[in-house]
């Protein structure tokens, strides 16, 4: 690796890791605002959102209690699926570095419930099991995308015309 490709890494882990942290406080954030708040701001992205919902579930099962537990889902895989990334640009693409990941997810899924408790929305254990499996369903996706840029490009190189006189 040159010295421009090792700046360039570097770059992309350092505004990585201000995305993780962005990330982590909006999630935080979000769980700090009180239950009417969060109420509001579900129903307003439910009135967005309803038709492709509508499509997917049983309109009857479509409402503001669904847009919530979507959105930690999706929150959680966000943040799965950068901590996934950060570990991968680290080099660090084995066992014990994705179960790090998952275990940075899982304790920012504990303190996120934990927060509701004293924002007065309480906490839930199934909220902790829901944030981690978008977690883990991040961290398998980038895993999933990292391997298949992986076999494109030594496809790509195996492809690729020998010049004479190279070995």
């Amino acid at each position: 690796m040159n010295k421009t490709q090792m700046k360039t890494r570097k770059t992309g882990i350092i505004v990585l890791c201000l995305l993780i942290l962005f990330t982590i406080g909006f999630i935080w954030g979000n769980s700090m605002k009180s239950r009417s708040e969060s109420q509001s701001l579900s129903l307003g992205v439910l009135q967005f959102i309803r038709p492709l919902l509508d499509a997917i579930f049983s309109p009857e099962n479509v409402n503001d209690h669904l847009v919530r537990k979507l959105a930690h889902f999706a929150e959680f895989t966000a943040l799965g699926a950068e901590l996934a990334l950060l570990s991968v640009l680290l080099g660090k693409r084995n066992l014990p570095s994705i179960l790090n990941c998952l275990f940075a997810g899982l304790v920012v899924a504990v303190a996120d419930e934990t927060i509701q408790i004293f924002s007065s929305r309480g906490s839930q254990v199934i909220d902790v099991v829901l944030d981690f499996s978008g977690v883990i369903a991040g961290t398998l996706l980038l895993l999933l995308l990292h391997a298949i840029v992986l076999i494109v490009r030594k496809r790509r190189i195996q492809n690729q015309p020998k010049i004479s006189g190279q070995a």
